[in-house]
């Protein structure tokens, strides 16, 4: 090693070279995490291995490589930060710093076998590690050579070196190693218990930094099922809280255009694993209690998830006490938006009104018309709220089917029923009720029972717009009193306003006759004259 045996190489290197620097740092951070995931016969173990090995060996032509260690992150010897950014160097160094290792020097003539023994150490669980008397003394026991820790002055490795040199010489082989100086750790050897505990499971950071960065779909995916096994440990522990982050970047995964079709599924089938059970019950309780920005994280979680949770949002809303957490609860829903529809529905059956109720304003501000015929149930309710609820909803989804059923709804028995579907289907503008309302309208009604009603269809008639009603309310305007005049005045006045909606000319002769009888019919015919001149002269 030259004149590296007796001081400590200080080196000012470039952004470039901390740059190599990180990107070598970074194999060794996938090599360690491959010794954790893939069992000791598996190829790719290997073969992930011998890659960060020749990049390290690449590098260590060059000089030693001696790095101060902190929790985030490496630096050299004379205070330089390794280029930071990438997040499986930092998780590099973490690992290092709960194992008490603020320094490691690779020497130039790093050896695979020491490579691989020091990545099998720094795998075992922190405080196993620890009770076994910490990683520079196992480190020894194994033989390690070329990897030191917690020693940077140069001159000290290479004493102790050469002490361990002899001690190999005066033994027919030390523990840890066969008679090649190769780790046995690599032909699946056996080492003492008490040296070698468990290999420690990865972080839940560490696989989401791997899978960030994984190009391959069948390596992504194992490390997907990976993170499952870890999150169903920790939704165990009742640590949900932890899981919220991982499946936010889930989520980035599912939506990043840059990953692959098979990658972008796979993200989301994981995040459903991970979500289903325990931590379900975890975002809904956090739901009715977090602050709004809290809250908007769990909608978007819950969006994503749909169908998947959204009976459980239900069941949990039919049992929520407060109107906040109601309301929270029933935003979730709407979030999740038509995947939320089927078990909407499904709790129509309910026998609890309220809670029939509620389904159906919630399918009404949704808004998807598949759902129209889904709410039939809810239109012949016994309990008058929810029919009315029904009808409100009918009119936020609007379309054919909405319309067919609000038309069955004017033959209701409940007059209070029939009055809101008829303003509904005005405000719908529906053609299709142009003829159930005049027949409303034209209906003998001796006693002015139903005069509320015949109002209100005039009204929707107007308010359609629809010119086949024209003779029909012109009959309404021309005809003889044959109920109380004041309330007999009152339908012609409507009667004559959605005239002037329609803007059929043929209205303007009755309209003009009745213009100068003066009071609230004069002054209803005059305006609807103007207004259906107005028209006629636009159009022209």
């Amino acid at each position: 090693m030259g004149a590296g045996k007796d001081t400590i190489l200080k080196l000012v290197r470039s952004d470039r070279g901390h740059a190599r620097e990180s990107a070598v740092l970074a194999d060794l951070y996938k090599a360690l995490k491959a010794i954790g995931f893939y069992p000791p016969e598996h190829p790719l173990r290997e073969e992930i291995l011998q890659t960060a090995h020749g990049y390290l060996h690449s590098l260590l032509s060059e000089h030693d490589l001696v790095l101060v260690v902190t929790r985030s992150g490496f630096s050299d010897v004379d205070g330089g930060a390794i280029a930071g950014g990438n997040p499986m160097v930092d998780a590099l160094a973490g690992e290092l710093f709960v194992r008490r290792i603020q320094r490691l020097a690779f020497l130039n003539d790093v050896t695979v076998a020491d490579l691989r023994s020091f990545l099998h150490l720094l795998s075992l669980d922190p405080q196993k590690l620890a009770s076994c008397g910490g990683m520079s003394r196992e480190m020894m026991t194994q033989g390690i050579r070329t990897i030191w820790t917690n020693e940077i002055d140069l001159s000290v490795i290479w004493e102790k070196r050469h002490s361990m040199d002899g001690a190999v010489a005066a033994s027919s082989g030390s523990e840890g190693h066969d008679g090649n100086g190769e780790d046995t750790l690599q032909g699946g050897g056996s080492q003492p218990e008490d040296i070698l505990p468990e290999v420690a499971e990865p972080a839940l950071e560490d696989l989401i930094a791997l899978m960030d960065v994984e190009p391959g779909d069948n390596r992504y995916q194992q490390l997907a099922r990976m993170l499952v096994s870890r999150a169903e440990e920790i939704k165990e522990r009742g640590a949900c809280g932890t899981l919220l982050p991982v499946i936010e970047s889930l989520m980035r995964h599912n939506d990043d255009d840059g990953k692959s079709a098979v990658k972008k599924e796979y993200a989301l089938f994981t995040l459903e694993q991970i979500a289903d059970g325990a931590m379900t019950d975890f975002l809904l309780q956090q739901l009715e209690i977090t602050g709004a920005i809290e809250k908007e994280r769990i909608y978007a979680v819950l969006g994503r998830l749909g169908a998947t949770v959204a009976y459980g949002i239900i069941q949990r809303l039919c049992l929520a006490d407060g109107l906040l957490a109601r309301k929270s609860l029933a935003t979730a829903l709407l979030r999740i938006g038509p995947p939320a529809i089927p078990p909407l529905l499904a709790m129509l059956k309910d026998e609890r009104w309220h809670v029939v109720r509620n389904m159906v304003a919630i399918v009404g501000e949704i808004g998807c018309q598949v759902a129209a015929k889904g709410l039939r149930p809810a239109i012949v309710h016994e309990d008058p709220r929810v029919r009315k609820e029904a009808v409100r909803s009918l009119a936020k989804i609007g379309g054919r089917d909405a319309e067919s059923i609000l038309i069955s709804l004017l033959d209701d028995g409940d007059e209070s029923i029939v009055r809101h579907a008829i303003l509904t289907l005005g405000i719908l503008k529906s053609a299709a009720a142009v003829l159930p309302l005049i027949g409303i309208v034209e209906k003998r009604d001796i006693f002015a029972k139903r005069l509320s009603v015949k109002k209100d269809a005039v009204q929707a008639l107007g308010r359609i717009g629809d010119q086949r009603a024209t003779v029909h309310l012109m009959n309404v305007l021309e005809a003889h009193r044959w109920i109380p005049w004041n309330r007999w005045d009152d339908l012609k006045v409507v009667a004559a306003t959605a005239l002037g909606q329609l803007g059929d000319e043929a209205a303007l002769p009755a309209l003009k006759s009745y213009a100068t009888c003066g009071g609230r019919l004069g002054r209803a015919c005059i305006e609807a004259v103007d207004n259906i001149e107005r028209v006629a002269e636009g159009g022209k």
